[in-house]
């Protein structure tokens, strides 16, 4: 499983993460924790959203 990092404020306003044009992904949960936790500490994002750890399907299962 894949998955991603998103931030949600109260009006619902969704951020996603890109690099390079495509979408920012995590082979592994923890891996995706580990660069939430990354991007909680450096405070580049707004206190105002917090952030979510969906999982996604990849294009090959769609």
């Amino acid at each position: 499983m894949t998955y991603r990092i998103v931030g949600v404020d109260e009006q619902h306003i969704v951020i996603e993460f890109w690099k390079n044009n495509k979408e920012l992904t995590f082979e592994n949960y923890e891996e995706a924790q580990k660069y939430k936790r990354y991007i909680q500490s450096k405070a580049v994002i707004p206190g105002k959203y917090e952030l979510e750890i969906m999982a996604v399907t990849t294009e090959a299962s769609r």
